[in-house]
């Protein structure tokens, strides 16, 4: 009953409704053949109890027994604390061989901008679009001159960020002077720079000229428009698709 309360929640809310109901059958199908709780009581009746270990018969018999029993536990556990030592030491060497692979997928800045991006950070990618003038870079590496408005954690906060998100560590450190306008800043001079080339333009001059004190607001380019669009769109859904059907 509740694979039944929930089937009726997920169709309720869910864009397809038939697909919907249709997956909520598949899960009850497989669940059919599973024991009913009754059935699970009973086996656990009907299971044998387990074996009691054995007392220790008193005597000095009993006390070798228990120093044979403690030096096998201490042994056992030596094994298992050498067992997972290994698989530690393990994993981190796997860690370090796929760490040039995952530094691969990012050859510019512009790309850890994207991966910033991409993780919804709007905090951090407002702070990096801002307050970071890039003086070099590589995959790992960032070297950056603080804009006057960055904050001061800025660089441990990013290299934290980007070691959380690609599994790598990146050496991010500061320089005194040396940087490159911040992404902010670019972004300003071409948009000044496409307000000066539009208000050179017959129509819009002619504009400017009739309406004294009029302002040439946001500008916004074909590819802005075409990305625009696309991040707006809405995934399409096929209401003919069925998932009994052999491909």
């Amino acid at each position: 009953w509740q694979m039944g309360l929930k089937a009726l929640e997920e169709v309720a809310q869910a864009p397809n409704a038939m697909m919907a109901a249709e997956m909520a059958v598949i899960r009850m199908t497989h669940v059919s053949d599973m024991p009913t709780p009754g059935e699970l009581v009973a086996k656990l009746k009907d299971a044998p109890p387990p074996p009691r270990p054995n007392s220790p018969s008193g005597g000095g018999g009993g006390g070798g027994s228990g120093t044979s029993a403690g030096a096998q536990a201490v042994a056992d556990r030596s094994a298992a604390m050498t067992t997972g030592g290994g698989v530690s030491a393990s994993g981190a060497q796997a860690a370090l061989a796929q760490s040039p692979d995952a530094l691969a997928r990012f050859p510019t800045f512009l790309h850890v901008v994207d991966l910033i991006r991409a993780n919804r950070d709007v905090k951090l990618l407002v702070e990096v679009e801002g307050g970071v003038r890039l003086v070099s870079y590589q995959p790992g590496r960032i070297e950056f001159e603080p804009a006057p408005n960055a904050a001061r954690d800025l660089s441990q906060r990013l290299g934290s960020r980007l070691q959380s998100w690609t599994g790598a560590r990146w050496a991010v450190s500061v320089a005194n002077a040396g940087g490159q306008p911040t992404i902010t800043e670019t972004r300003d001079a071409d948009k000044a720079r496409l307000r000066a080339a539009a208000a050179e333009t017959p129509v819009v001059a002619a504009i400017l000229d009739a309406f004294p004190g009029a302002e040439i607001g946001d500008l916004k380019t074909p590819n802005d428009i075409v990305a625009t669009a696309a991040s707006n769109a809405l995934a399409e859904v096929d209401d003919e698709w069925d998932p009994f059907e052999e491909e």
